[in-house]
């Protein structure tokens, strides 16, 4: 079946997925994660796109941007991971794919669409058992939510439209972050589909939307 051809264009927003080659988990080192970052520096500054989110675990990546200007998606990914892969291969006298295929996307389409795939992206280390917090997690843009400074990020205009005042925007947040739901029990839920949303996407949107209203009356 030929692959469906992803949405391009100005001003868009993706949730982006790049996983290593095999699922090996090769980001062990802590410059193995450093580089990334450096690397999503360098493609901010070259490229102008806006970078609201990184998760880098073991095996795989997630990343929240927008393209804007004149560069693509596709040709901002494909300079970061070629990048990448080169400096890995030369840091660790390897050779061979790093990547495991060409990174997935899907575009995110409104503020509850933003929010569930901000909260998805910060429960992944908590939901592969890696830590029991996710602010323990140290290559996640979570702690920059919680009010760590990170020059790298900035805010998600869903996260902005949780609340006016920012701490309590960031509370509202935080409980979101740490309060299960169904969808969490379903495994890479955003990588099914071929970029298109799902009955279950669709469903865990509508729960994540749920129980921020929920939390939004408490805090009334």
């Amino acid at each position: 079946m030929p692959r469906q051809p992803r949405i391009k264009g100005e001003d868009l927003h993706y949730h982006v997925i790049l996983r290593c080659n095999n699922k090996e988990p090769l980001f062990q080192e802590h410059g193995d994660f450093e580089r990334l970052l450096f690397i999503l520096y360098e493609g901010k500054r070259k490229f102008c796109f806006r970078l609201y989110n990184y998760e880098i675990l073991n095996s795989h990546v997630h990343l929240m941007v927008s393209n804007h200007g004149d560069s693509l998606i596709d040709e901002i990914m494909h300079d970061i991971c070629l990048k990448y892969a080169k400096d890995f291969n030369q840091r660790h006298k390897r050779s061979g794919h790093f990547w495991a295929h060409r990174y997935r996307s899907r575009i995110i389409s409104n503020d509850q669409h933003g929010l569930a795939c901000l909260r998805y992206q910060h429960r992944n280390a908590l939901s592969a058992g890696i830590v029991a917090k996710p602010e323990d997690w140290p290559w996640s843009g979570y702690s920059y939510y919680m009010g760590q400074p990170n020059p790298l990020l900035e805010f998600h205009p869903s996260y902005l439209a949780v609340c006016d005042e920012e701490y309590r925007r960031r509370q509202i947040y935080k409980n979101l972050v740490y309060t299960s739901i169904p969808s969490d029990k379903i495994s890479n839920l955003l990588e099914k589909g071929n970029g298109k949303p799902t009955c279950r996407f669709n469903r865990m949107v509508k729960q994540v939307d749920f129980l921020r209203s929920n939390l939004m009356e408490d805090y009334i």
